[in-house]
């Protein structure tokens, strides 16, 4: 720096443009005294919005349709629809062997290997405690039907079901056990018809009494052929359906916003939240908001844990709940349809409390009951693999009120002032005056605070480790008021500017010599009397710089 000065000394004093003859030069005193004002950089500092923002824990950031910066979350869960029960219910047909001439008794016996047939009508239908419905065609995936003979007259195990028809189908029984036969059904498509469902079976004596008369034991000949209740599962049923039971779903999704190792409060004002199904469903849902809940795992005890919201649909009643209307079914030309949505805001679900609230992850219990008419006539289909797809989609324009705050930090390092303000002590010149000048520009739509504090910066395994420059003279805390900004929209009109003096005194040097870093601590809010908010786009920000100003007078005079 010293030399920089001579050098610029010697320069100004060597360019002489014109000379006058009626100067005696050798009277010229070899004196010379030029003076020296020079602003000089130390370290500057930038910090963007989006410096900002990555000192949050999200990477869904993206602008809305008026340029404000929003935070995205979204989340599908994946519902499966419970399956209505569907069961064949036990009925039994009972006849009179001889009234039906089915068989010649004589003797009081039944003659050995009689046949014959008989029908009855079943009943298939949806579990009562389950739900009830109508059913009109079912493809079963698994499923038997389970016989017996039942007689007052006879030994019930002399008879046996042969084969049984069904409409469009002819059965064989491929198991008996106890006197009981078993007839697989999996696999197969049974359609009801709107007169009833009736079996046909063939009744046939079983090996035991092959060839042999059958004893009977009382004139009044009974035979009872019962058909046991038994479930079965299905790819697909069509008719028209109605649950008894609610399911009830829930789904957590994490907001990863607000970390607890940050020094702010973000008091959103119109935070979004969408909630739509996609689903493969034939049938009228009944689907609702049973509950969503903002939760934080770390509120001390003195504070809720959770913060319910409240909707408002229609009426000022206020509720926890929410029921979606107009839910759209798939069809067998739109096997998958977008079912339902609803935005949910600060009118309706009360986002602002919610999102206000921090939360580190927002609960949605939702409501699905299968809610068509079984009266209505029309068919539906419902499959075993029902779902309804929830999309939950949250958008949170950083549009902020009163009351939001943040603090930054930002470190610049590798600066080094000795040389420009310490040399002057080895100089033949004199520094009339020192100055270090900190100045500040606001891009933000945010008054508070900027505090800078000279440090010493050094290396330990890695890590650049500061140490404060404890002198009061050096710490300086800079009032920074906010942009200007549109009444209206909140939209930054101006940057201002700020500016903060450093005189630099002799007691100030050894301090000073140590100092390679500035450490910058951002305090930043809301303007108090701030209506409607302010709005954070990506070109907001905020800056400083450093540097000094050197008076001096420069002599080639020994001190």
């Amino acid at each position: 720096m010293k030399n920089q000065l001579l050098a610029l000394a010697l320069m100004t004093a060597g360019f002489v443009s014109c000379t006058d003859d009626s100067y005696d030069l050798d009277n010229i005193s070899n004196d010379f005294r030029i003076g020296l004002n020079e602003y000089l950089p130390i370290a500057s500092s930038e910090v963007k919005l989006k410096d900002i923002l990555s000192e949050f824990k999200t990477e869904y950031i993206s602008e809305n349709p008026e340029g404000i910066l929003t935070f995205e979350f979204d989340t599908v869960n994946r519902v499966n629809v419970k399956p209505i029960e569907i069961a064949f219910k036990e009925s039994s047909y009972e006849f009179d062997l001889v009234a039906k001439n089915l068989v010649t008794i004589s003797n009081n016996v039944i003659p050995a290997d009689p046949k014959f047939v008989v029908e009855f009508p079943i009943n298939l239908s949806v579990d009562d405690e389950n739900g009830a419905g109508r059913i009109d065609e079912i493809h079963i995936k698994e499923g038997f039907l389970k016989f017996h003979i039942e007689s007052n007259a006879f030994d019930a195990e002399a008879l046996y079901i042969k084969s049984v028809s069904i409409p469009y189908k002819e059965l064989r029984p491929w198991d008996k056990n106890n006197g009981a036969i078993y007839l697989n059904i999996s696999d197969q498509v049974l359609q009801f018809p709107k007169d009833g469902y009736v079996v046909t079976c063939e009744i046939a004596t079983t090996s035991e009494y092959a060839g042999k008369d059958i004893p009977l034991t009382s004139k009044d000949v009974k035979i009872k052929v019962v058909m046991e209740e038994s479930k079965l599962t299905y790819h697909k049923i069509v008719g028209s359906f109605k649950s008894n039971v609610e399911q009830i779903e829930s789904t957590d999704f994490y907001i990863n916003l607000y970390d607890d190792n940050l020094d702010f409060d973000l008091n959103v004002i119109d935070p979004k939240l969408n909630i739509s199904g996609v689903t493969n469903c034939g049938i009228p849902l009944e689907c609702s908001v049973k509950s969503l809940v903002a939760k934080h795992k770390t509120k001390i005890a003195s504070e809720k844990d959770s913060i319910f919201a409240i909707f408002r649909k229609g009426t000022p009643l206020e509720s926890k709940s929410f029921k979606f209307e107009d839910f759209k079914f798939a069809d067998e030309n739109k096997p998958e349809i977008d079912a339902f949505t609803e935005l949910f805001d600060k009118q309706n679900g009360s986002l602002d409390e919610i999102f206000n609230y921090m939360p580190d992850s927002i609960s949605v219990r939702c409501g699905i009951r299968i809610n068509a008419d079984p009266e209505s006539g029309v068919s539906y289909f419902l499959l075993d693999s029902t779902y309804v797809d929830l999309n939950i989609h949250a958008e949170v324009p950083l549009q902020i009120g009163n009351g939001s705050y943040i603090t930054i930090k930002d470190t610049v390092d590798g600066i080094d002032i000795v040389e420009d303000v310490t040399d002057y002590q080895d100089g033949n010149f004199k520094f009339d005056d020192v100055e270090i000048f900190l100045e500040f520009e606001n891009e933000l739509p945010l008054e508070g605070t900027v505090t800078a504090k000279f440090c010493r910066a050094d290396s330990v395994n890695g890590k650049v480790v500061l140490t404060h420059i404890e002198n009061t003279k050096l710490d300086q805390t800079v009032k920074i008021p906010a942009a200007q900004i549109d009444a209206n929209s909140g939209h930054i009109i101006s940057a201002t500017p700020s500016k903060k003096k450093i005189v630099v005194s002799d007691d100030m040097i050894e301090d000073i010599k140590k100092i390679n870093a500035v450490d910058f601590t951002y305090k930043i809010k809301v303007p108090k009397g701030t209506v409607n908010g302010v709005v954070l786009t990506k070109d907001c920000g905020m800056s400083a710089k450093v540097y000094s100003h050197l008076k001096a007078n420069i002599s080639n005079k020994e001190k």
